[in-house]
């Protein structure tokens, strides 16, 4: 699919959309892994990143918010580029607690 616009639509920097931007460095995305208790170290390598901000994060279901979060990150993006959603933390925050929901069952 071709689109004309490429920056990213979660923050108001203006800034090129990337995969790390739209997961890590967007301060949307930011804000959504404050939320969850996600400390990440961008003085250390992607992997050892992840590493590390599972050790801290102390629990063992830290995979399967990782993966979550960054499906309702991607998600929300969708929304606002496809069905001209607006960015919303709170509509984000609904989005993770339902597919928390599905996979709790």
């Amino acid at each position: 699919m071709h689109l004309d616009y490429h920056h990213c639509v979660q923050c108001v920097e203006g800034v090129h959309e990337t995969s790390w931007h739209l997961f890590f460095e967007c301060p949307f995305s930011q804000a959504c892994w404050l939320f969850l208790g996600i400390n990440w170290n961008f003085h250390m390598e992607p992997m050892h990143m992840i590493t590390s901000a599972r050790l801290d994060f102390g629990n063992v279901i830290f995979r399967e918010v990782f993966i979550l979060a960054c499906w309702s990150i991607w998600c929300h993006r969708n929304i606002i580029i496809f069905d001209n959603g607006e960015r919303s933390f709170a509509f984000w925050r609904r989005i993770f607690e339902k597919e928390t929901k599905l996979v709790t069952l």
